[in-house]
């Protein structure tokens, strides 16, 4: 028998057993210090990445105003219905199940099942274990289509070589005949996903408010994967009626709520379209100074054409940021801080509401002769006195309410041969036509005083100096003018007398008058704020430096030729010819402010240039412009208002326009006008397109237009008006 006998320890056994424990010990909660003391911040900080978003928010835009406080652009309240998806997430609905599949074979089949969400939730309730037919009568190019997405469908993951199965569809017969059949009963335990849940409350929420869902199904699973944390908007631009609906049948549905999103409207619509333009959603912000610092961009708002998009940063305002805190599934948890937005600032234009309006009406509506067609042109009204912008206008329009919020309206827009969106009185570029001869006129004057006395003699076998023949308007009647003054040559608009006075002067002294009086030049009605005023040289429109040859010459002192202006720049001259030769830069803004708790600050009117003319010189050709207007000889007579004294020139810019496979000759019917004649207060300048001439198409216009402009403003009284 064996007696197990024991053995006592070293002394030193034991001491380095203990040494090696206590530094094991040691190392240990060191390693622990390490992790969670000095370490901590590290780790801290990386859970607050995780775990926090930051959401940038738009503020509220700011408004623009007429010259009388009359709001011309605002930001009022979309009232929309949300979607908050991080509730939606615990239930468990056989009848969302449906909803999703059904949406999965909708999008491969390309058109609507042949079912509705209250037969689907009939039949849950009815018969889940029974099949579900979605669709019958399947089209040839249906069924092609149903095989092929299918097999894409429950194509192998990758790694695998097993087909993936569909919940409720059979993976051998997809299809039965030409029926597509779902097996319901495969759906009643199935776990719901978030996307389902949200898709069969917003069925909910369209069957209880009877308005149709204008969402997809697409763009929920989008939203749950790339902005999880934020609502989901349902249905936006909601009516007093239907937010009424909403608090009655819907406000007890889970995961579901009002919220009020700032938009755009504009209260003068087409009137003011092309001046103020429009707003449409803006675009994500992926500026290196926003790289990594915003999660979310609820974008807000940007211009997009016109005062919106030129003035953008002042009107758009100071983002706002919100700290949102979220759980381990990506969804919002928490709200832990808002900074909120600072409001845009505001616009006050030299713009009058009410003359916009009266210049809509008196280009847009038709004659008694003309065709019932939309009319093609534009018309500016200045402040003789300053270059303050009174009206701006530009034929036909378009709704930028509507344009803003359809689709479809913008795709019309596109294809419509009226161009609709263009914005004619600014960046419409035509011939002057005889507009342009006041300036000749001028010129010769300035190189020869005795211009005014002398005579020229408009016959129907003229030439010019090269021996080319060259006509008057009225030759194409049979008939002419015979001798004229320079200043019935301007009542009468004939065109060999300012050939001769061309001939005479050359094309030079003309070339400069027209630069003075701001042709071919930037016109400056959208200035930089707060920079100081100046006169860049930007090439607008067309002045030809120099005539190749005397038709050419001939042509360009009658408006023709190369030369082209907008309707803003042949304003810009009647104005300057109106005050005694002041040519100011169209004033649009007349005030603004950064923010809407500050006091608006001017925008100073501003004098381009004091043309160097002799006043003589000018009072001639003033008196000949009335006398368009005023004399029974004179080309405008149908712009006459009462006793009031007016002056006018009328143009008829001749170009040719490819219609079909025929090549036809057209005519710009122009005219430019100041009133009252002895104390200007008006400068307008009027075009349409494809008209007859400037006293038969503008002349009645420009009545209408002055009749009730002097009614607005009191020179005209109710009664005698």
């Amino acid at each position: 028998m064996k007696v197990r006998q024991t053995h006592t320890s070293s002394q030193l056994t034991i001491w380095i057993v203990l040494v090696a424990m206590l530094a094991g010990f040691t190392l240990l909660g060191r390693e622990l210090w390490q992790l969670q003391v000095k370490e901590q911040d590290g780790f801290e900080a990386l859970f607050r990445n995780q775990s926090l978003r930051r959401v940038r928010l738009p503020a509220v835009r700011g408004k623009i105003f007429d010259r009388h406080d009359r709001c011309l652009a605002d930001s009022t309240p979309n009232y929309s219905i949300a979607i908050y998806t991080h509730e939606l997430r615990a239930p468990r609905s056989a009848v969302a199940n449906v909803l999703e599949q059904l949406h999965e074979i909708w999008s491969r089949i390309g058109r609507p099942p042949n079912l509705t969400y209250p037969q689907i939730k009939q039949h849950m309730q009815q018969n889940p274990d029974k099949p579900l037919t979605l669709y019958h009568d399947l089209t040839d190019a249906e069924i092609k289509r149903w095989r092929t997405a299918f097999e894409e469908w429950t194509s192998p993951a990758p790694g695998s070589f097993r087909r993936q199965k569909i919940a409720g569809l059979n993976l051998g017969r997809p299809l039965e005949g030409r029926t597509i059949v779902l097996q319901t009963k495969a759906l009643q335990n199935r776990r719901t996903s978030t996307a389902a849940n949200t898709l069969e409350l917003i069925y909910q929420i369209s069957e209880r408010l009877n308005k149709p869902r204008v969402i997809r199904f697409q763009q929920i699973k989008d939203h749950i994967f790339a902005r999880r944390p934020l609502p989901l908007i349902a249905w936006d631009n909601l009516s007093e009626q239907e937010l009424a609906r909403w608090a009655d049948r819907c406000s007890m549905l889970p995961g579901n709520d009002i919220v009020c999103i700032p938009a755009r409207t504009y209260p003068f619509s087409e009137q003011t379209a092309h001046l103020l333009g429009y707003t449409m959603q803006a675009d994500a912000d992926n500026s290196p100074a926003e790289a990594g610092r915003v999660h979310y961009d609820l974008r807000g708002l940007k211009g997009r054409k016109g005062l919106e998009n030129i003035y953008d940063d002042l009107l758009t305002g100071s983002y706002g940021y919100q700290l949102l805190q979220i759980d381990a599934a990506g969804f919002h948890h928490n709200t832990l801080q808002t900074t909120p937005p600072v409001a845009g600032g505001d616009l006050k234009l030299t713009l009058d509401a009410e003359i916009q309006r009266i210049a809509t009406e008196a280009l847009t509506t038709p004659l008694p002769n003309e065709k019932s067609q939309p009319i093609r042109g534009a018309v500016v009204v200045l402040d003789a006195t300053n270059g303050d912008v009174l009206a701006l206008v530009s034929a036909p329009t378009f709704d930028p309410n509507r344009y803003m919020n359809s689709t479809r309206y913008r795709q019309q827009l596109l294809t419509d041969s009226t161009a609709r969106t263009f914005h004619r009185a600014i960046y419409g570029q035509y011939p002057p036509g005889s507009t342009f001869k006041p300036i000749t006129a001028l010129s010769a004057l300035k190189q020869n005083s005795n211009a005014a006395t002398e005579t020229h003699h408009c016959h129907r076998t003229y030439r010019n100096s090269s021996g080319r023949p060259m006509r008057c308007w009225i030759h194409s009647q049979g008939g002419a003018h015979g001798p004229t003054t320079l200043q019935t040559a301007l009542m009468q608009s004939c065109n060999i007398h300012m050939y001769e006075i061309a001939q005479a002067i050359g094309y030079e002294p003309i070339y400069q008058t027209a630069r003075a009086f701001g042709l071919g030049q930037y016109a400056g009605l959208f200035p930089a704020l707060d920079v100081p005023p100046t006169q860049p040289d930007v090439r607008y429109g067309n002045l030809p430096t120099t005539a190749d040859n005397p038709t050419d010459l001939c042509n360009l002192s009658i408006g023709q030729g190369k030369l082209l202006t907008s309707p803003l720049q042949m304003a810009m001259v009647t104005a300057a010819i109106a005050n005694g030769g002041t040519l100011y830069r169209p004033r649009l803004i007349k005030e603004f402010r950064s923010q809407t708790d500050q006091p608006f600050r001017p925008n100073p009117t501003w004098p381009i240039r004091r043309i160097d003319l002799d006043i003589n010189h000018l009072e001639q050709v003033r008196q000949g412009m009335r006398d368009v207007v005023m004399h029974r000889n004179g080309t405008a007579q149908s712009a006459q208002v009462g006793s009031i004294p007016i002056a006018g020139k009328t143009g008829s810019a001749q170009y040719r326009e490819k219609v079909g496979d025929t090549v036809e000759d057209r005519v710009h019917a122009w005219m430019i006008s100041y009133a009252p004649y002895d104390f200007p207060r008006y400068a307008i300048a009027m075009i349409v397109e494809n008209g007859i001439s400037g006293g038969q198409t503008i002349g009645p216009r420009l009545a209408k237009l002055y009749r009730e402009l002097f009614q607005y403003d009191g020179t005209l009284t109710g009664e005698n008006g």
